[in-house]
This record gives structure tokens, C-alpha cells and sequence, in this order.
């Protein structure tokens, strides 16, 4: 049976991989992100942290973009 942080980093994993930055942006009123070349930028890889090797107990998710920075959402029980 998979622990509440190991469902909720499943859902964080599929709703990373269906972001739209560009949409964001847009719905929220402000320019999309680009790269150096002006190219919008986009999700290149979701991956779990355990996935991504990153070290420890953590549940969450690594989030790669386009144009090379990468952001990690970590899970963390505190009730």
C-alpha cells in the first residue's frame, strides 16, 4: 500500500509533466519565459527525487526545463 507522501508525489509527477509555462503566463497576464534565443521555454523531464538521485527520504519531484535550470518540489509531513 503506497504512503500518502508516495501518492501525493505520483500527482505532483503527472501534473508537472502536463505543464503549459507558455499558458501560465498567458492566463496570468505576464510574458512567457524564454530562452537566451527568445525560444518560449518548456518541461523537459519530470522525475521523482529518488529517480533523479537525489539522496535522503524526501518524496517529491525534480522539474528540468529547456533551458537548463531546475527546480525540485519536496514533500514534507509536518501534522
Amino acid at each position: 500500500m503506497l504512503s500518502y507522501e508516495e501518492i501525493l508525489e505520483r500527482a505532483l509527477l503527472v501534473a508537472a509533466e502536463e505543464l503549459a509555462l507558455e499558458e501560465a503566463a498567458e492566463t496570468a497576464g505576464d510574458q512567457p519565459l524564454t530562452d537566451e534565443d527568445g525560444e518560449p521555454v518548456e518541461v523537459r523531464e519530470v522525475q521523482t527525487l529518488a529517480d533523479a538521485g537525489f539522496m535522503g527520504q524526501d518524496n517529491g519531484v525534480v522539474i528540468r526545463l529547456t533551458d537548463g535550470r531546475e527546480y525540485t518540489l519536496s514533500l514534507k509531513r509536518y501534522r
